[in-house]
């Protein structure tokens, strides 16, 4: 982990190619702009009480295809149903107890650490009842127009954070409201906080828990109150992380964690190259391994390896021989670029697992999963059952970067479990988790700038080619017809706060063996890399300062400029450096939060050390700050790991690194000092956190070298170049 500095003193009130527009071209989601759904009732399981459920369905993401609208579940068939569920986000027990179902499941970044934050503060209770859980597919945690629940696009807190509040102040409401009718005085003259609901003037006070079942059966307000920030005791402040302690003992279920009755485990071994179909198999070698019980085929994708424990099934899955079709797609790479970037693997340490336990016709699934509804599906399509039949329990992920919105191994598990007729927890290996994982896909940019006689920017020309990361994520919507845009292909371009006079961003498709997948930043990630390194290539040849010439390109946008500001005067931009150390700048906004950051670093006899990266983030209304800055320090090493390290590389159609020996990433000797400065702008909504710091580590590194070095590096990964003078 990177160490930090950790202050917060900013807090305050096709072939051919398809052109994005200089301004924004990708409309950017945000939490007032919810399509609401009208609520409808629902009675719980088991009880004779009446529970009103708020169906309210969040836009999905730029790009996404239509589907249908949220259906209403049918009284007594909710997968979330259960007494006190007061809103469709709430369950409150007898005992005091708050349960938080929320669409978000926890990969390690504190989301659901902030979900408690909101509502514990919202409702009046303390941090300490509240709890948090994945919910069940249902239609109040699904995403319109795809009608999906799923996790992804930094949407963690900004997206849920409204809807949690909303159903927490209605909770308050009808709480308030029941305790009223059970001691015989106005709902005005009560008070609710710490969990109990008071009347001064009496001296009398009822607990949550004791008037929740009442309070479920009310009418919930439309437009209920919402706590003034004055009155918040909970967001805002780095309050401790409610899953570390779980973790720290060893309690906390992973997928990998998994274990049931009676279960089998099984390792995949798949097709070795890309696009290539399975022809057959020799199961023999893998039968004759001590444990083995069965191999059972994956399609034409690979086999699964069937065993008593996981040792035998890994050996059995090597032992397999699979015989490989020779027919690869396509592929073709734009090369005619002034940068380039590689692809680039999520290589989660837990790699890619589901267990799957069939019952009749019906199912259950656990899986570190980010999209419940694709699971229930692939699942209902592996074990033969409906997917109103299907459980998905959502566990912890060890790690998941946008990976774990490919659910095929869900299928994969849940083919395996119907044809053994036994609890199976399936898990790719790390060797195909390399091999088979989806990548960030490789780009190639280049990049024009026009300038005035005085050396004014006066226009700029970006084209890029590369993969379609929707064409595998959402093929449907890139298969509307030839001019239409992916829009993460020009993220952070087409949609920069930068003016530069005439603008022109055009993306140029290509096809390869590998699939591309969105990787965490999605499109920012290589795009900024692109546009920072240029930007300082213009500035150089101008003779310019690079903050100065970014201060011009932003003067128009004070919160922006503030941002870049605040990067540069924290770390000392404009004044002498320590000795032997060089700064380079970059800046960019993606998921509504920009960023600019400042990376310091030494580069003797061609050993090249990041020191230290400031890093300046307004992300509007701030939940938890501690957790910004956790999730800045993260980005910062993830972002410098792929920057300095990473890349995957093809021979044959295969994937040559099959494991951390070929695929190095960040050490903690590497790991520069982070300063982290949270700024806030009143009036903007709660932006992203987890992904926009990201994008900007690559290029301030690599401008920082053409300070130090005099070299221009136009390729990732930077520590394959020769940094010698």
């Amino acid at each position: 982990m990177p160490r930090s500095t950790r202050r917060w003193p900013g807090i305050s009130a096709a072939a051919a190619p398809i052109s994005g527009c200089a301004r924004p071209s990708m409309p950017r989601p945000r939490a007032e702009e919810a399509a609401m759904d009208r609520r409808h009732l629902l009675k719980a399981a088991g009880a004779a009480l009446l529970v009103p459920v708020l169906a309210e369905a969040q836009q999905a993401p730029p790009g996404s295809p239509p589907g249908p609208p949220p259906t209403a579940i049918p009284p007594g068939e909710s997968p979330n149903a259960g007494p006190g569920r007061v809103t469709a986000f709430l369950r409150i027990g007898a005992d005091g107890r708050v349960t938080v179902l929320t669409p978000i499941l926890e990969m390690g970044q504190g989301t659901h650490t902030a979900h408690a934050q909101i509502v514990a503060d919202e409702l009046g209770v303390p941090l300490s009842a509240v709890t948090v859980e994945v919910a069940q597919p249902e239609g109040p945690f699904r995403y319109t127009p795809v009608n999906e629940q799923y996790a992804g696009a930094s949407w963690g807190v900004r997206l849920i954070q409204p809807r949690l509040r909303r159903a927490a102040a209605q909770a308050r409401a009808v709480l308030v409201e029941a305790a009223a009718q059970r001691l015989g005085v106005p709902a005005g003259s009560l008070t609710l906080a710490e969990g109990r609901i008071t009347h001064a003037a009496s001296g009398r006070s009822l607990a949550v828990g004791e008037v929740a079942e009442a309070a479920a059966a009310l009418p919930l307000p439309e437009q209920p109150r919402l706590q003034p920030a004055a009155e918040r005791r909970l967001v805002g402040q780095p309050v401790p992380r409610l899953d570390v302690p779980a973790k720290t003992r060893g309690a906390a279920v992973f997928g990998q964690d998994v274990r049931l009755p009676g279960m089998l485990q099984a390792v995949a071994k798949l097709s070795p190259a890309h696009g290539a179909a399975m022809a057959g198999f020799d199961a023999a070698p893998a039968r004759a391994v001590r444990g083995v019980v069965d191999v059972v085929p994956l399609g034409t994708r690979g086999v699964a390896v069937v065993a008593t424990d996981t040792w035998a099934a890994l050996k059995g899955a090597e032992a397999v021989v699979i015989r490989v079709e020779a027919a690869l797609r396509a592929a073709a790479r734009v090369v005619d670029a002034t940068y380039e970037v590689p692809a680039l693997a999520h290589a989660p340490l837990e790699t890619d697992n589901c267990t799957v336990r069939i019952q009749g016709d019906a199912a259950e699934a656990w899986a570190p999963t980010q999209h419940q509804d694709w699971v229930r599906a692939a699942v209902a399509k592996g074990a033969g059952v409906a997917p109103e039949k299907v459980r998905v329990h959502t566990t912890f992920a060890g790690g998941a970067f946008g990976r774990r919105l490919m659910v095929e191994v869900a299928e994969q598990a849940a083919m395996v479990a119907r044809a053994v007729g036994r609890p199976v927890k399936l898990t790719w290996p790390r060797e195909e988790e390399f091999a088979q994982g989806y990548y960030r896909p490789a780009h190639a940019c280049r990049l024009r700038a026009a300038l005035d006689a005085q050396g004014k920017l006066t226009g700029l020309w970006f084209r890029s080619a590369g993969q379609s990361v929707m064409g595998d994520y959402r093929p449907g919507f890139m298969a509307r017809g030839p001019a239409i845009l992916d829009p993460f292909a020009l993220q952070a371009v087409t949609d920069t706060p930068y003016r530069f006079g005439a603008f022109r961003s055009e993306w140029v498709r290509t096809e390869g063996p590998a699939k591309s997948w969105l990787w965490r930043s999605v499109g920012g990630s290589q795009n900024a890399f692109f546009l920072e390194c240029f930007l300082d290539e213009v500035a150089a040849a101008t003779g310019q300062d690079p903050y100065a010439l970014r201060r011009a390109l932003l003067a128009h946008d004070p919160r922006r400029l503030r941002v870049l500001q605040t990067a540069a005067e924290t770390s000392g931009w404009g004044t002498p450096a320590p000795a032997g150390r060089h700064r380079g700048i970059a800046f960019c906004e993606i998921y509504d939060s920009p960023v600019a950051q400042v990376a310091e670093v030494s580069v003797e006899r061609g050993t090249l050390r990041v020191h230290r990266v400031t890093v300046a983030i307004d992300c509007g209304e701030v939940v938890n700050p501690g957790q910004v800055t956790a999730q800045m320090e993260g980005s910062v090493a993830w972002g410098l790991s792929a920057a300095l390290h990473e890349a995957v590389t093809l021979r044959e159609g295969r994937t040559e690194q099959r494991n951390f020996d070929a695929y190095p990433i960040l050490r903690m000797e590497e790991a520069p000092v982070v300063e982290t400065h949270i700024l806030t702008t009143p009036g903007v909504p709660v932006g992203g956190v987890g992904e926009p710091g990201v994008p900007p580590v690559a290029p301030a590194v690599a401008n920082a070298i053409f300070a130090a070095t005099g070299k221009r590096l136009r390729s990732l990964p930077l520590l394959q170049h020769d940094l010698r003078a």
